[in-house]
């Protein structure tokens, strides 16, 4: 029977850090007996040391995990430039499988070749917890090549790695390597375990800002409205497009794309978004984390507060209809580093954060880890898919009965 507990610590010494959180994970318990240790961690921490430290703390584990933006654990969130969460597993009903070498063009073969290792190592799999690389992937073709394995039945829930904001490299980690570009699967095949999803977005849509992609290849965007496409987006804003990066804008440079009626009653919201994540070298077109089809039509979305606030308390009412009053036995969290309470030129996110906590664990201690990432992968309406700009959470039950 699998089993999860979760830590977390702003110890500023990496190795002190990672075993900081396996002790407030497994309190009396022998941390001995994790078969798997996943970490978050802000970009600061030193990952050899962690790496390390996580070794000597968890010695039979396999380690796995990424950067984030800030860290979301039980204890609440932080985004001090060392933070670090975690999540360990207890028990044989999982398996792990690792890739490197992902990018936008291979998103599908590589997201295919880790399931099927996945597969190999333990073919009773129900559920999959993912984390990619932030930066260039194509989020639904990872999906689609999973799927190919797995079938579109299997719940794919996870996120891709950030950094601290600059988009300039986002890591993963696995036993003592620090990847780049990497694709981690994390399988579970407890049969009574199941995983349940929510996902909403705040963002609203700006009246006439809508742009056609004119030309595009898997997940590069070359042209909108036929012309260079990176500044055509930016001059909306009054920006030149030599000068700036996506790291300046990516609050405010949201694009959501149409989603079909039956989708959006479920969503809650009429779009799906994408974030620009990087920029061509010569400035002239850029990356989302998905492929993109000539003809789709790109429209630009602005973070509405009431709208974040608003629709969390919807998604958390959801939510708890489809728990019925069980409390859950994990919670993964998946979210925007852009959503909560803007105040003295910062999000504060605490607020935001108890009011999804709280609803789901009462006064109980639940495990749960969370990770500010780039974007995010959630299943809704009968299907797995890739967004950004949301908040997205994966409490796991123990099925009724």
């Amino acid at each position: 029977m699998l089993e999860f507990h979760s830590g977390s610590s702003n110890a500023v010494n990496s190795k002190a850090a990672v075993q900081e959180c396996v002790n407030h994970a497994f309190g009396d318990r022998d941390p001995a007996d994790c078969t798997v240790l996943i970490i978050h961690s802000t970009v600061g921490h030193n990952f050899a040391q962690m790496a390390a430290g996580a070794r000597e703390a968890c010695p039979n584990a396999e380690i796995v995990g990424c950067t984030g933006s800030g860290v979301i654990g039980r204890e609440g969130v932080s985004e001090a430039m060392r933070a670090m969460a975690v999540m360990a597993l207890t028990g044989s009903e999982q398996a792990v499988a690792v890739t490197g070498g992902l990018n936008g063009a291979n998103s599908r073969e590589l997201g295919e070749q880790t399931a099927a290792a996945l597969k190999a190592k333990n073919p009773d799999i129900n559920m999959l917890y993912i984390l990619t690389a932030g930066l260039d992937i194509s989020g639904d073709r990872i999906i689609h090549g999973i799927e190919a394995v797995f079938g579109g039945e299997i719940p794919i829930f996870g996120a891709t790695a950030a950094d601290n904001g600059k988009a300039k490299g986002t890591f993963q980690f696995h036993d003592q390597e620090v990847l780049e570009d990497g694709i981690i699967l994390v399988g579970f095949s407890d049969p009574d375990l199941e995983v349940f999803s929510g996902v909403h977005h705040g963002s609203i849509p700006v009246e006439g800002a809508v742009f056609e992609v004119t030309k595009s290849e898997d997940n590069r965007i070359i042209e909108l409205d036929g012309k260079p496409a990176w500044g055509v987006l930016l001059e909306r804003f009054g920006l030149s497009p030599d000068d700036t990066d996506p790291a300046d804008v990516l609050p405010i440079t949201g694009l959501g794309i149409a989603l079909s009626e039956d989708e959006e009653a479920v969503y809650a919201n009429p779009q799906i978004l994408r974030v620009p994540v990087k920029v061509s070298d010569d400035h002239k077109s850029f990356y989302l984390p998905t492929s993109v089809a000539e003809g789709t039509k790109l429209q630009l979305m602005q973070r509405d507060e009431q709208y974040i606030f608003d629709g969390v308390e919807k998604l958390m009412e959801r939510m708890q209809d489809d728990l019925d009053g069980r409390r859950p036995v994990a919670v993964f969290h998946a979210d925007c580093m852009a959503r909560g309470r803007h105040m003295f030129n910062k999000v504060l996110k605490d607020e935001i954060i108890a009011k999804m906590q709280y609803p789901l664990c009462g006064d109980d201690v639940v495990p749960w880890l969370g990770v500010y990432g780039y974007s995010e992968y959630c299943r809704f309406a009968g299907k797995n898919h890739f967004h950004s700009y949301t908040t997205s959470l994966f409490p796991i039950m123990r099925r009724a009965g």
